[in-house]
């Protein structure tokens, strides 16, 4: 279940024929389902209207085929709760959704964070765990507090150990569809009995500059184009050398 990157024309609006062309791509090539306006996705430049847009653009290039999931990861939950409202009228199958950004909070605000966006529609969510990337942990424990929310079925797990599966799997049994988010642990997390994986590229997605990494892989095959919008410049000098990523 690959997280998309979003197109932009060169003045940075989205480019949707290039957006629906890659994912018809992917569905082509076999992928379970798609995740939209992820990290990869560059979700922190695009505004709720533009969001919408870029869930109708897969809705309509999956054609059922396939679900397509939207990412909400907002900075507070009210924010959290319209977008999961909003995502329903718009043909969403499920989200994927973030603790609330630019803010570490602790264990209740956490687990009141995620019922509260559950509580907005009726759709499944993936809880998406990244701790080295967002500085709040959701842990095996709290899981199984949070067991009793229906709505909540999968855990896109990027704590960036292999144990975290054991842990989890100890702490709630198969309450939850485990999914390893560090995609350079695939093999390993699935031999601890994840059941799938996300693959933007493997090793070009564990960088800071994943979004330009995958960006200019997509348009060297024919399947995208390079422009990011700002902050985030598209690789330049020695940055777009292709043998980088070997190592």
């Amino acid at each position: 279940m690959p997280a998309v990157t979003t197109k932009f024309n060169a003045d940075f609006s989205i480019d949707s024929a290039w957006t629906k062309k890659n994912i018809e791509a992917q569905i082509a090539a076999g992928v379970d389902g798609i995740i939209v306006c992820g990290s990869l996705g560059e979700t922190s430049t695009l505004s709720l209207d533009e969001k919408l847009d870029v869930l109708d653009i897969a809705v309509d290039a999956a054609q059922g085929r396939v679900p397509v999931l939207l990412t909400i990861a907002e900075n507070s939950t009210l924010d959290g709760y319209r977008q999961a409202e909003l995502g329903v009228k718009h043909s969403a199958a499920g989200y994927m959704v973030l603790l609330g950004l630019r803010y570490l909070s602790d264990r209740r605000e956490t687990l009141n964070h995620f019922r509260v966006v559950a509580s907005a529609s009726p759709l499944p969510i993936m809880v998406y765990n990244n701790p080295l990337a967002y500085g709040v942990d959701v842990t095996p424990e709290m899981f199984a507090e949070l067991a009793d929310e229906k709505k909540l079925g999968t855990i896109k797990e990027s704590a960036g150990d292999v144990r975290r599966f054991t842990d989890l799997i100890n702490a709630v049994g198969d309450r939850y569809a485990l999914f390893c988010g560090v995609d350079n642990l695939a093999m390993e997390a699935c031999l601890m009995g994840a059941h799938g994986w996300f693959a933007p590229l493997l090793a070009l997605d564990i960088s800071a500059k994943l979004v330009q990494n995958i960006k200019l892989a997509e348009a060297m095959v024919g399947l995208g184009t390079e422009p990011v919008r700002p902050p985030r410049l598209p690789l330049a000098g020695d940055e777009t050398n292709v043998s980088r990523w070997k190592h």
